[in-house]
């Protein structure tokens, strides 16, 4: 499968990428992670290497924000009002839709949908 980089900038960035390499790894996703300790321990060889990592297939979670990126890149802003865990699937969701991931698939029951979305509703995610 393609590898790339996921930059992550935003609120709750270190629980959020927690979550996230958690349900990548849970999707069979090679995942590596490039945070500030390891882009200042790596200095300028750490955009080659996350370059690398790609290339061989890996999704790269970088959160050193001082790191210049090498390769293909995607950024993700993380809203300060989301969960951690909510902003991982939001994430995710992006993924799918570039072919990155696969989820794996839910039936739901038209009534676990339609409360759902009444949930959603709610809590002002969808109209």
């Amino acid at each position: 499968m393609q590898g790339k980089a996921i930059r992550l900038r935003g609120a709750h960035v270190e629980e959020t990428t927690r979550a996230l390499i958690t349900r990548l790894t849970e999707l069979g996703r090679q995942v590596e992670r490039i945070g500030n300790e390891e882009g200042f321990r790596l200095g300028s060889a750490s955009g080659f290497i996350c370059r690398q990592l790609a290339d061989q297939g890996a999704l790269v979670v970088v959160t050193c924000g001082c790191m210049q990126v090498d390769c293909d890149c995607l950024a993700f802003t993380i809203d300060a009002h989301d969960t951690p865990e909510f902003a991982a699937e939001k994430i995710l969701d992006d993924l799918a839709a570039e072919g990155l991931v696969s989820l794996e698939a839910h039936t739901a029951t038209p009534e676990e949908e339609e409360l759902i979305r009444k949930r959603l509703s709610d809590l002002g995610y969808i109209e």
